[in-house]
């Protein structure tokens, strides 16, 4: 069995990784370039129970598993990795597209880079645009047809790295029964803790899985706000809310404004979401990451703008909670650093899955949680925040 292909990284990330690992570095990379072992679903339990869901996977054939931590959580073993077969033509394609391709999804056109010299019914390697060898498939377009096309189908993948059934092309996804997300991103609305009656607001919730998993922890009963600057995301997470069967106000806005915006929220949230852009280095599997060490540093000041609104729209004794699929110190224990200076406090969190924080930045470091990619499969943060 082949072993994982090893992740090209930038010098600032490479410098980043060793701050919080040190000598458990190799380990963290090796982990980087490989899924986790499950992929995860949350049920949607506004529209049906998980052995329910369950039941009717296993009667498809899927080898579907509850959780152990999550009452919504369901999973299936991740299958990988594969020997890829030989082919005598390659096709190119973007990050994006080569990490979805190496677990089994099919290429668009919008993913490819290179279709050189392929024609409708070829057998061809996927290559990354790194060259890194992802999937085998066969071709459903010629060269000369890609070229003109702006969409379709461009290679069927049959032989992918790493093997997870198509989820989104079940019954299931298009009811409303399942959303795929992984198991630290179902923990965050989990810490957050909504309750009905109470004032939610997500303060970045394109494509909307946070948010839908908010109004079902809620029932539908909680009055909640969410925002996101991208009309593309607004549309997408009205769309991922209507297919959940969820309630929740949409807007179109920089939340980094809400206090100027709307000005009616200052002081009002019981409970806010600040899941902000991040480095995204513990989303795996992971071909490659060139970040700069002023790009790293440049999405960390990016999210301490949001903290900082967040602080504003928080009534007293209000929650805040901070959440990054990363792993740097800049962007995980500095901003709550940040956080602190601004009068938040951390507290303890009602479920804890993964690791303690970072000693060293921040008081109460062992209240914060820290998923590693080495040992939980991902990489991510979360902190709990109250306003006194």
């Amino acid at each position: 069995m082949p072993g994982p292909l090893k992740p090209e990284l930038s010098q600032a990330v490479l410098e980043e990784l060793a701050r919080v690992y040190g000598d458990e570095l190799p380990s963290v990379l090796k982990a980087l370039a490989t899924p986790g072992r499950r992929y995860y679903l949350r049920v949607n339990t506004l529209k049906a129970s998980r052995e329910e869901v369950v039941k009717r996977l296993r009667e498809k054939g899927l080898d579907v598993r509850a959780d152990e931590s999550l009452p919504e959580a369901i999973y299936l073993p991740v299958e990988g990795p594969f020997k890829l077969p030989e082919a005598e033509k390659t096709v190119i394609v973007d990050k994006f597209a080569a990490e979805s391709a190496m677990m089994g999804s099919h290429i668009y056109v919008p993913g490819v880079r290179s279709f050189r010299g392929v024609r409708r019914g070829d057998e061809v390697l996927v290559l990354s645009d790194r060259g890194q060898p992802v999937a085998f498939g066969v071709a459903r377009m010629d060269e000369q047809e890609l070229l003109k096309a702006r969409r379709g189908l461009a290679v069927e993948v049959l032989r992918p790295l790493y093997r997870v059934p198509p989820m989104r092309e079940l019954e299931e996804f298009r009811l409303g029964l399942i959303y795929p997300q992984s198991l630290p991103a179902m923990l965050t609305a989990h810490v957050l803790d909504p309750r009905p009656g109470e004032l939610v607001v997500d303060m970045t919730c394109g494509p909307g899985g946070k948010l839908s998993h908010i109004c079902q922890l809620t029932a539908n009963r909680a009055r909640v706000l969410a925002f996101d600057r991208s009309r593309h995301k607004v549309r997408e997470t009205c769309e991922v809310l209507a297919r959940l069967g969820c309630e929740a106000a949409v807007l179109r806005a920089d939340s980094r404004y809400l206090d100027v915006d709307y000005p009616f929220l200052v002081g009002r949230a019981d409970r806010v979401l600040v899941d902000p852009p991040c480095s995204a280095l513990g989303v795996l599997p992971k071909l490659y990451d060139l970040k700069s060490a002023k790009e790293l540093a440049s999405l960390a000041e990016y999210q301490r703008q949001f903290l900082k609104v967040a602080a504003k729209l928080a009534r007293p004794g209000g929650v805040v909670v901070y959440s990054v699929c990363t792993m740097t110190v800049q962007e995980c224990e500095g901003a709550v650093a940040f956080a602190e200076q601004l009068g938040l406090e951390v507290e303890e969190q009602p479920l804890y899955l993964a690791s303690r924080g970072l000693p060293g930045l921040v008081r109460k470091a062992e209240l914060l949680q820290r998923f590693h990619p080495h040992l939980h499969g991902s990489g991510y943060f979360i902190a709990r925040l109250r306003k006194p």
